[in-house]
């Protein structure tokens, strides 16, 4: 995967065009950064009853919250969603990766929206497309606090996991909109491609 470190993301011109497919049909999403927000913001709930249900499954295997507020829990989780934002760039990473070794993949950032994304241009599988979208989130985020469930750590430790892991799970919500496009959007067997600010799919 080639990495290409593109900076400030100003407005849609910016970004990469793709030579679409005669029948590429266009997601229906949002229009811009703002509005991208407002949709992701939707998702913010179900993944924190997803956390919610792995504090239960945390209770039910240890017998016990795995952390109280003695003993460094609050500095650990305090530490642990500072600690979060060190992790938007293995996270966009880990996107680009997936999109495979021969892919071109730019990085963009925009302060004003506090959102990092990558893009690329090449055209991959609905299963693939679901995967980039994934794979951040269950590697840094929903895995991370599966283990934290189920396996008894300090409680330094334990709080610094929840905490960041709680924060990467969060801040996965707009791949997680991406996810639900794809899903009810992209019939079996369909291709996804992005241009510009967009994505598209077709049928190979």
């Amino acid at each position: 995967m080639k990495l290409i470190v593109k900076g400030k993301y100003v407005s849609e011109e910016q970004l990469p065009k793709a030579i679409l497919p005669a029948n590429a049909v266009r997601f229906i999403e949002p229009e811009s950064t703002v509005e991208l927000n407002k949709q992701a913001m939707k998702f913010t709930v179900p993944a924190m009853l997803g956390i919610a249900l792995l504090c239960v499954l945390g209770v039910l295997v240890q017998g016990r919250f795995p952390f109280g507020v003695m003993n460094g829990g609050t500095f650990g989780i305090t530490l642990g969603v500072f600690l979060s934002f060190a992790f938007i760039l293995p996270h966009e990473l880990l996107h680009g990766l997936c999109f495979g070794k021969e892919s071109e993949v730019e990085l963009y950032y925009s302060l004003k929206d506090m959102m990092a994304f990558v893009t690329c241009t090449e055209a991959i599988s609905k299963a693939r497309f679901i995967w980039v979208c994934l794979c951040p989130n269950v590697l840094l985020g929903w895995l991370p606090l599966l283990i934290w469930a189920l396996v008894p750590l300090p409680e330094f430790l334990s709080a610094l996991i929840f905490g960041c892991s709680t924060m990467l799970v969060i801040m996965g919500a707009g791949d997680y909109l991406n996810v639900r496009n794809a899903l009810q959007q992209m019939p079996r067997g369909s291709m996804q491609q992005m241009s510009g600010f967009h994505s598209y799919w077709y049928m190979p």
